[in-house]
Parts: structure tokens; C-alpha cells; sequence
């Protein structure tokens, strides 16, 4: 399991009523295609066994066989506009994300 911020610099959110709103995206996209350097491979995980998650704040992920699954999105979130128009590619959206508990996002 891997978490992290979506996205990073200048990332405003703003948290509060169960729900969670990104005010300001961040300059830097981290969900892109390819990188310079590979230093875990969630493939290579898969192939072991092992399951793969990655946990932001707005969105879950999950890998799997068919590759990167968006599982899981918090209350408030636009998944066209915050999470799938942030990426440098698209996820499975093989159903509706589920909603994260928003008991997450109480201020």
C-alpha cells in the first residue's frame, strides 16, 4: 500500500462536512505514463502475489491483472475534473467508484 498526495505544489484542499473539495490543483501531475527511473514495480508485485494499493486523497487505486482500477473516490470529489483530467493517462473504471466514508473528512 502506497500513500500519498495526489498531486504536489501548490495542492489547496479544503476538508470539512464530510466532504472534501480541491480548491487549487497542484503544478505537479505524479500519476503519468512513463518515468526516468523505476524504483517499486507494482507489476512485479502482481506477478509475487502481492496486492497493490495506492491511497491519495481524493482517489484509491488498485492494480491489477488488467492494470490501474479506480476503486474508491471522496465525497465531494468531480472524478471527471479532480482525479481522471489530473492523470497522464486513464484508469479501469470498470463501475462506479465507491465513496470513501465521510467520516473521513470532518474538520
Amino acid at each position: 500500500m502506497f500513500c500519498g498526495t495526489f498531486d504536489a505544489k501548490g495542492t489547496e484542499l479544503e476538508i470539512g462536512a464530510g466532504r472534501l473539495r480541491i480548491a487549487r490543483h497542484g503544478e505537479v501531475v505524479k500519476l503519468v505514463a512513463d518515468v526516468e527511473q523505476i524504483t517499486y514495480s507494482g507489476r512485479e508485485a502482481l506477478r509475487r502475489g502481492q496486492e497493490v494499493v495506492y491511497v491519495t486523497e481524493r482517489a484509491v487505486f488498485r492494480l491489477t491483472g488488467q492494470g490501474l482500477i479506480l476503486a474508491e473516490v471522496a465525497p465531494g470529489i468531480d472524478v471527471r475534473r479532480d482525479v481522471l483530467e489530473r492523470m497522464a493517462f486513464a484508469p479501469h473504471i470498470p463501475r462506479d467508484p465507491a465513496v470513501m466514508a465521510a467520516s473521513h473528512f470532518q474538520a
